[in-house]
């Protein structure tokens, strides 16, 4: 063959190549679940709306079926939005179903990667999981002990703020969360919080939400490298900008705990029980070490913000139900008599209370769409061909606000819960469960977010009334029932009132925190 018609006949093969390939992942895609028609080579993007995405999708749940698919580039997502999806797929068959996608904007340049959340399905997945499981599911009597201590003395310090300022309640419940959790994570004395650390952290959180969600550089990783400097680069500058403040949020809790367990002035924490298990085996490596700082800033990032979202939709709907109120306190009354404050011991003699959880956690639904789950290999599903790759979103919100699951699902009505077998109605979701995710990926601190939620609705029942607020010309102001979307449904700020219920509860309160403080 003539030199001259290689480079053409290498041109017509590779040219094939392409052209049966494009052919065989049109016949797949083909068989993926139904769903919106896609463009050529941009998808479905330009549909996608840019926010209340858990809104749309069960829309399009509607025209489409509780499974349907969307393609974004060369990336298919199918969008899960009943309990039987999610259970056939993400629990049987969680083998397949439990990987993340290649995060490039928050792993490799934000430097979020030794987060559990958001780690690849493997062995590195399995060590962190096996550390959180330690701490909040298969614990000790004492280290269940050690939370329950915990828990209830900052449950009292929080009923003492809430008697002095009242209208600060949104700012309380942020610090009561945030010292809980960094006392549980690295034992910084709830007593004493880091409110400047805790502030700071949040906005970076925040920051983080807004900017890192789904970027081109997670569908073209190779733009990673294009220089900061270009115009259009202004999303990676940001998060080159916020990777350093991501490091110190990692660096400066570690790192003053690590001194005080070495001074030997430090509670027991979960840092210091990972840190006793790696000098028992000698001295930690760089790599086991950046671990641990990841693993112990999970348990702060994720078990104070959701906490936070639990409790103050909790709030919120007390003000707008108050006849919801009422029953929960006298049930809580008839356990303590006013004469005490709830303990754990209390929360098996409170069934009423458990389905005011539960109807909270559905109807604010704090993580309206868990962190999508990535198909290891090829799979089928209902005669869909689903191929490995695939991006599953578990649309929770729609699955809680199926109104043909919980009817009139826009209003809070905690009775639907009651007597309710789930064990019974597989197709029902567990607002308490399924609102922490699916299989594998299952928050293993949802026992403990749970419990502090719990603790704080029963201490607030028992001691104050919350009221709606009033204005200058008294009279009341009835808060909407709005949420500010982003990948932690948080209620949009409000004003209520916390009122005392008697003077005997004032000194219940006060007495409480006197004893703690001796």
């Amino acid at each position: 063959m003539d030199r001259a018609s290689d480079p053409i006949a290498l041109a017509a093969i590779v040219g094939l190549l392409l052209c049966a390939l494009v052919v065989s992942r049109t016949r797949l895609q083909n068989k993926l679940p139904p769903g919106p028609s896609p463009l050529p080579i941009i998808g479905n993007i330009h549909q996608l709306p840019l926010e209340n995405r858990h809104k749309i999708f069960a829309e399009w749940a509607k025209k489409y079926g509780d499974i349907f698919s969307f393609n974004v580039f060369h990336k298919s997502f199918v969008v899960i939005s009943s309990v039987q999806a999610a259970h056939d797929l993400l629990e049987k068959r969680g083998s397949k179903y439990s990987d993340r996608p290649r995060m490039v904007m928050l792993n490799e340049i934000m430097g979020f990667d030794p987060i559990i959340s958001i780690l690849p399905y493997g062995d590195r997945w399995r060590l962190h999981r096996r550390w959180f499981r330690a701490a909040f599911q298969t614990h000790t009597a004492e280290q269940l002990e050690t939370y329950h201590n915990l828990q209830e003395t900052g449950a009292r310090r929080l009923l003492s703020v809430l008697l002095d300022t009242p209208a600060d309640f949104l700012v309380h419940i942020k610090r009561y969360a945030g010292s809980s959790m960094l006392e549980i994570a690295y034992g910084h004395p709830s007593s004493s919080p880091d409110v400047e650390f805790m502030e700071w952290a949040d906005k970076l959180i925040t920051d983080t939400f807004q900017i890192a969600s789904v970027t081109l550089i997670d569908f073209f990783p190779m733009l990673k490298n294009i220089p900061n400097w270009m115009p259009g680069n202004g999303l990676k500058r940001k998060a080159c900008e916020l990777s350093g403040m991501v490091k110190i949020m990692f660096d400066k809790p570690f790192n003053r705990a690590r001194e005080a367990l070495a001074a030997g002035s430090t509670k027991p924490s979960f840092l210091s029980a990972l840190l006793d298990e790696h000098s028992q085996k000698g001295s930690i490596t760089p790599e086991d070490e950046y671990n641990v700082r990841g693993a112990a800033a999970m348990v702060y990032m994720a078990g104070s913000d959701t906490t936070i979202s639990v409790m103050t939709t909790f709030v919120l709907a007390m003000v707008l139900y108050p006849e919801v109120y009422r029953k929960a306190q006298a049930e809580v009354d008839r356990v303590v008599e006013q004469s005490r404050l709830p303990t754990f011991e209390d929360r098996a003699s409170t069934p009423y209370l458990e389905c005011v959880l539960k109807e909270v956690y559905r109807w604010g639904c704090p993580l309206p769409f868990v962190i999508p789950h990535q198909l290891s290999e090829d799979d089928e599903y209902r005669g869909y061909h689903l191929p490995a790759g695939t991006l599953i979103m578990p649309n929770v919100w729609a699955m809680f606000r199926d109104p043909e699951v919980f009817p009139d699902p826009d209003r809070f009505m905690p009775e639907r819960f009651e007597g309710f077998d789930f064990s019974s109605n597989p197709n029902v979701p567990d607002p308490s469960k399924a609102a922490f995710g699916f299989g594998r990926r299952l928050c293993s601190g949802r026992s403990f977010g749970d419990s502090t939620v719990w603790l704080f609705a029963a201490s607030v029942l028992s001691t104050m009334d919350i009221c709606k607020a009033k204005d200058e010309f008294g009279r009341e102001i009835t808060p909407e029932p709005l949420f500010v979307d982003g990948l932690i449904n948080h209620a949009q700020p409000f004003k209520c009132d916390f009122k005392p219920r008697s003077s005997q509860a004032i000194e219940t309160i006060v007495s409480s925190n006197k004893a703690d403080a001796a």
